[in-house]
């Protein structure tokens, strides 16, 4: 950051503290009011800038929440990827902290703990970012559809290469269990976005990516949105990590504990 800023000039450097600033109030207004409530007029008015002025970072409510939707795509991406060990240069999120995770895997980390670190990560930043995550994977919002094959398919398919990543390790390495699914080839050609990577792969290797990314997912959601609130009023961070565990087992990185 400290580079960037001695090259650029005054301007360049208000207009990007102003885009970050810009994305941070538009976040806190999807907090206040939900992202379906989200309008140009309410984030100016929350920066203290007229909408005509705003206009000039963002040409309509949709672009600003494909913005928003990028962004959290990214900077979820980053904290699996810092998960795994990346360095600085492989991040992405614009104008965020640097991630904070549960577990970094080291360099010489099995296949096993490497899976277990991109799933505690995935729950600490869903957890530790509620507004993001339930733009992300929440309602769909009323009127907005994001751009066909725009910037929030890339950001998320950053998600999708990150989790799969311990996932097709396992497989090169002979250590994950396939059983043959029904339907796999089905599924994989319903994968959307991630198509690209599910043909790069076997079918049966594609749909247990997917289905444990909604085992894990699943867990999240629940914690995320309230539902074991009343059930664990402290967090669901044992209830997440038995079941990230369960999974390991019944995909053969871990042996099955003896009984």
């Amino acid at each position: 950051m400290a580079e960037r800023s001695a090259g650029e000039g005054r301007r360049e450097r208000l207009r990007r503290e102003t885009w970050r600033d810009l994305r941070a109030a538009a976040l806190a207004e999807v907090r206040d009011v939900g992202a379906a409530g989200l309008s140009l007029r309410s984030v100016a008015r929350r920066l203290g800038m007229s909408p005509a002025g705003l206009y000039r970072y963002v040409d309509s409510r949709e672009a600003l929440l494909t913005v928003l939707i990028a962004d959290g795509y990214h900077d979820l991406a980053d904290h699996l990827v810092v998960a795994l060990g990346a360095g600085a240069d492989e991040l992405r999120a614009e104008e965020r902290a640097a991630p904070q995770v549960p577990v970094v895997a080291p360099p010489d980390a099995g296949t096993t703990a490497r899976l277990e670190a991109v799933g505690l990560a995935y729950r600490a930043w869903g957890v530790s970012h509620p507004n993001e995550f339930g733009l992300l994977f929440g309602d769909p919002i009323p009127g907005y559809a994001a751009p066909e094959g725009g910037v929030t398919v890339e950001a998320m398919r950053r998600v999708g290469i990150a989790f799969a990543q311990p996932i097709l390790e396992l497989h090169a390495a002979g250590e994950l269990a396939l059983h043959p699914a029904l339907g796999a080839r089905e599924i994989v050609g319903q994968m959307g976005p991630m198509v690209d990577l599910g043909a790069s792969m076997p079918a049966e290797v594609a749909a247990l990516l997917l289905l444990a990314w909604g085992r894990l997912h699943g867990q999240v959601s629940l914690e995320v949105f309230g539902q074991h609130h009343w059930l664990m009023p402290d967090g669901c961070e044992a209830l997440y990590r038995a079941e990230l565990a369960r999974m390991l087992v019944e995909l053969r990185a871990v042996p099955e504990p003896a009984t």
